[in-house]
């Protein structure tokens, strides 16, 4: 049998007798298990069945209470049911856990964001099973490094993926959570496996990017003024030195003449 199909037998131990056949039957499933030991490997369903206390055969005749005693008599006794599962079909025979062939098939590593997105679009149901039951939860040394990484891609953490929690990173999980349109919000700010679900579970945000106050243009006025007055302060307390003056000229003798001979004086 091809695993990817279902088949089912059924075993009745006993042949339903006459008085059987006229009634209508009905069984509940009571339990099942789950085993590998089919020839190639893949999961085994099996289910008992049994069948309810209003299907015991009547019989005629006044003041008989025969029935009592011959409850079973006709019907049949319990019956096994075997078969695989399709993989996704879980929720056809009752099953809420995901077998191993459907996880084998359909699941996803935790950083496959296209195939994250496009199961989580087309098939919610069997997204949300593989989120709960943990197919998609990173490992737990790479925990921190892949929350900072969907927080990064949406701009909420801003810093190095490093896996080394601080206060950014969880500064992070807030601006995340303040941009979550359906207004969810988390208990604390740590790294968890509960919180990588909640952020993978729903659609990207986006975090606004911070910008820086401008600075005011009368403050570099005030500041470039205040520059130059202490320039030209600087320039009138240092005042040129005064030129020197000029040399006086030196006294020329003077010429008398009076008789043949010059004296000088």
């Amino acid at each position: 049998m091809h695993a990817k199909w279902a088949f089912v037998g059924v075993a009745l131990a006993g042949l339903m007798g006459s008085a059987a056949l006229s009634q209508s039957f009905s069984a509940e499933p009571i339990a099942f298990d789950l085993e590998d030991g089919s020839a190639d490997g893949s999961p085994v369903l099996i289910a008992a069945y049994e069948p309810p206390a209003d299907t015991r055969p009547s019989f005629a005749g006044a003041g008989s209470d025969r029935s009592a005693s011959v409850a079973t008599v006709g019907l049949p006794t319990p019956s096994i049911i075997l078969g695989r599962v399709e993989p996704g079909r879980e929720a056809d025979f009752g099953i809420e856990t995901l077998l191993p062939d459907t996880v084998a098939q359909m699941g996803f590593g935790f950083d496959d964001l296209e195939t994250r997105v496009a199961m989580r679009d087309n098939d919610p149901e069997l997204f949300r099973q593989l989120l709960e039951q943990g197919h998609i939860d990173p490992p737990s040394e790479q925990l921190n490094a892949a929350l900072q990484t969907e927080l990064k891609r949406m701009n909420c953490y801003r810093s190095t993926i490093d896996g080394l929690w601080g206060r950014g990173s969880a500064r992070s999980v807030g601006e995340y959570f303040g941009e979550r349109p359906d207004g969810a919000s988390w208990p604390d700010q740590q790294p968890s496996v509960e919180l990588f679900r909640a952020i993978i579970a729903v659609p990207d945000v986006a975090c606004e990017v911070p910008v820086a106050a401008p600075v005011r243009a009368t403050s570099t006025n005030n500041r470039a003024t205040s520059q130059r007055t202490t320039t030209r302060t600087t320039t009138r307390a240092t005042p040129a030195p005064a030129p020197k003056p000029a040399p006086k000229p030196a006294n020329k003798p003077k010429i008398s003449g009076g008789g043949g001979i010059g004296v000088f004086r």
